[in-house]
């Protein structure tokens, strides 16, 4: 059993595209690794999607500890700001 969740976040754009992004969480329990996106990263309006679990060893290399989260690719990203958490898209 995995020490984490991969979790995706579906996005609408302005355009009417999506745009997908995925997340390593470092939380076995699968609601609280979905309510930690939703709390921190999600708009109201994104699809919060759980993929898989995660190895421990995975989340130490990436360095993500427990109750944490980063991006799957690597890349940094902004925590959204209260008014574009609860914004509709």
């Amino acid at each position: 059993m995995g020490a984490g969740c991969l979790i995706t976040v579906r996005t609408s754009s302005l355009m009417g595209e999506f745009e997908t992004v995925g997340y390593l969480v470092a939380e076995q329990d699968v609601d609280r690794a979905v309510r930690v996106i939703e709390r921190n990263i999600a708009r109201t309006t994104d699809e919060v999607v759980v993929v898989s679990r995660v190895s421990e060893e995975l989340l130490d290399v990436l360095g993500v500890r427990p109750g944490g989260f980063t991006r799957a690719d690597g890349r940094p990203f902004a925590r959204p700001t209260r008014k574009d958490r609860y914004s509709r898209a």
